[in-house]
């Protein structure tokens, strides 16, 4: 088997918060596109958003600007772990295949769906932005850049989709439910694309799995706290009370 490429330095302080972040930009591209198309469809949607107040109308359009800056700004990204020798583009076909099965289920559980999806990401970017544990003191290239920018419009908009299903009627059930399986895409697909970027490293010999094991051990160390925050949000975000009725 061919070793692959010596990959350039960590540049989120070590190998794992970087190939952390690498993850998730695979991730995005598709992700954002689910996103975008289930908000222009309601945009669309005679029953759901042709009718609905103008206000939350040009929140959904100034909405979709911002998810397709992000989609843009994340391709370009991916393109550079490309060029690294990265597999970038096998892992990205990979998810837009998963999540193109998303993309036949009807208009109200894709709300629901992109709600949690922006919910969760929304959870992770407010921990980014709160400190050094996600991005390292180090992290003031432009990888850090674009992320603490992306995280700062996720945090911003976090609202917008979650008002979109609570105008269409989404009951309790389907916005709980579709709550617990973007929560198992994501964590199940970050999962599976670190443990292959991090893989690529070790086999270019950029990184040894006693190194790996005290990276993981410090991170999850210095992150429990957040965790722990990132867990209420999550079970917040089921409380009956914030949601219209089923």
């Amino acid at each position: 088997m061919r070793t692959p490429a010596q990959p350039p330095a960590p540049w989120n302080g070590d190998h794992l918060r970087t190939r952390f972040f690498d993850a998730l930009s695979l991730m995005l591209p598709s992700g954002e596109a689910f996103v975008i198309q289930a908000v222009a469809d309601w945009l669309e949607d005679e029953r759901h958003g042709r009718g609905a107040p103008e206000d939350l109308r040009v929140q959904a359009r100034q909405f979709v600007r911002e998810e397709q800056s992000h989609q843009r700004a994340h391709r370009l990204y991916n393109e550079r772990l490309s060029q690294q020798g990265l597999p970038a583009r096998e892992l990205e076909a990979r998810i837009e295949a998963a999540v193109a099965e998303l993309g036949t289920l009807g208009l109200p559980t894709r709300l629901a769906l992109a709600a949690a999806f922006e919910h969760l990401t929304a959870l992770l970017s407010v921990e980014v932005l709160r400190g050094r544990v996600w991005l390292s003191v180090d992290a003031g290239g432009r990888e850090a850049r674009l992320w603490r920018w992306h995280c700062e419009e996720e945090v911003g908009h976090r609202h917008v989709v979650r008002d979109l299903a609570a105008a269409s009627r989404v009951g309790f059930a389907r916005r709980a439910g579709c709550l617990l399986l973007a929560s198992l895409y994501l964590g199940f697909d970050v999962v599976r694309l670190l443990t292959r970027l991090l893989r690529h490293d070790m086999q270019a010999g950029a990184l040894r799995r006693f190194a790996l094991a005290g990276q993981a051990c410090r991170l999850a160390a210095a992150a429990a706290p957040g965790l722990l925050r990132m867990g209420l949000g999550w079970l917040g975000y089921l409380r009956p009370a914030s949601h219209p009725a089923a």
